[in-house]
C-alpha cells in the first residue's frame, strides 16, 4: 500500500545513497541482514529500546538498490539476492517475538507463513507474467508489516503485563491483525494476478 509513495521519496533515497557509492550495491544487501540479526539478539535479551533502534538501520534495504541505480550496476543477480536477503530478516524479525516468549508460537507461525506467501505470489506472478505485470499490490506489503513490528514491540515495552482479550497481550493482537491484513494482501494479489495472467 505504502508502495505507490515510494516515486515521491526517490529523491530523499538517492541522496541518503549517495555516499555508499563506492561500496558495491551486493555488499550492503549483506549489511542488511545484520539490523535484523542484532534486532533478533536483543529482543532475546529485553533490551527494547536497542532492538527498537535496530529497525532505523532497516534503511541499507532502501539504499542498496538505490545505490545500484545511481552507479549502473542493476543486475539480475542483484535483485535475487536483496529478495532473498529480505526474506531471511523477515524471519528474524518475525521469530524474535517467539524466541523471546512475547507472542505465542501459534500465531509467529501463521504470520510468518502468510508473509513469506505474500512475497512469493509476488515473485511467482511477475515471473509468469514475464516481467509485464507487478504484483507489487495489496494492503500489508513489507513496509507495512514492519510498522506493525515496530508497533507490537512499543506495545511490549510500554504495556508489557495488559490483557486484552482471551488471555492475548496487546503484541499478540497486533500480530494478530497483522496476519488478518496479511492474508487479505495474498488474496488480493492472487485476484491480481487471475485478472492479468487470463490474458497473457
Amino acid at each position: 500500500m505504502l508502495t505507490e509513495y515510494k516515486p515521491k521519496l526517490n529523491k530523499l533515497i538517492t541522496i541518503i545513497a549517495k555516499p555508499f557509492v563506492k561500496i558495491n550495491p551486493n555488499i550492503l544487501t549483506f549489511l542488511g541482514v545484520i539490523p535484523p540479526i542484532l534486532f533478533f539478539i536483543f529482543l532475546l535479551n529485553k533490551n527494547y529500546l536497542f532492538a527498537l533502534l535496530m529497525f532505523l538501520g532497516l534503511f541499507f534495504d532502501t539504499i542498496d538498490g538505490a545505490v545500484a541505480r545511481i552507479t549502473n550496476k542493476i543486475t539480475p543477480f542483484g535483485g535475487f539476492l536483496d529478495s532473498s536477503m529480505d526474506r531471511i530478516s523477515d524471519f528474524l524479525l518475525i521469530s524474535a517475538f517467539g524466541f523471546s516468549g512475547i507472542v505465542k508460537w501459534e500465531i509467529i507461525v501463521i504470520v510468518a507463513f502468510l508473509s513469506f506467501l505474500v512475497s512469493y505470489l509476488r515473485s511467482r506472478g511477475e515471473l509468469a507474467g514475464s516481467g509485464k505485470i507487478s504484483l507489487a499490490v495489496g494492503i500489508m506489503e513489507r513496509t507495512e508489516r514492519i510498522i506493525f513490528l515496530v508497533l507490537a514491540l512499543l506495545a511490549q515495552w510500554l504495556f508489557p503485563k495488559v490483557i486484552v482479550v482471551s488471555q492475548f497481550n496487546i503484541a499478540e493482537v497486533i500480530f494478530i491483525i497483522l496476519g488478518l491484513l496479511t492474508f487479505i494482501t495474498a488474496l488480493q494479489r492472487i485476484i491480481v494476478a487471475y485478472h492479468h495472467l487470463k490474458h497473457i
